[in-house]
């Protein structure tokens, strides 16, 4: 699979298994589909469910691989301007989000206690 384009994989590996007379739910040939996969998708595949036929990867996949897909644009976001928290806060800050000390959210630009991409001097974050 290349570049996280898993439908061409399954219409390539399925166009492939028919030419060569290969029955795709045999283990031998769920192997070879499974290792066409990136590691951790198939491993996320695997500690699902318990997956016998080729129907079954190719639903699990499919599933995890949006997952992967909404997170990976998630994370491609962080530290964008999100308009809808910077709202009614009263100023725009850079990052588009604030560190927020309880007893008051008044945060000067100086202030340490702001964590964001634009402040070079980020104190450590408090343990969960």
């Amino acid at each position: 699979m290349r570049n996280d384009n898993l439908d061409e994989y399954l219409a390539a590996f399925k166009t492939l298994a028919l030419h060569a007379n290969l029955d795709v739910n045999n283990p031998t040939n769920l192997q070879t589909f499974a290792l066409g996969l990136p590691q951790l998708l198939a491993d996320a595949c695997i500690k699902m469910e318990n997956l016998e036929t080729y129907e079954q990867w190719r639903a699990m996949v499919q599933c995890q691989q949006k997952i992967y897909l909404k997170t990976k644009l998630l994370h491609s976001q962080y530290g964008t301007l999100n308009n809808n928290r910077t709202q009614g806060q009263g100023q725009r800050q850079n990052s588009g989000w604030v560190w927020h000390c309880p007893g008051g959210n008044n945060m000067g630009s100086n202030n340490q206690n702001w964590h964001g991409p634009g402040n070079r001097a980020q104190p450590s974050r408090p343990p969960l």
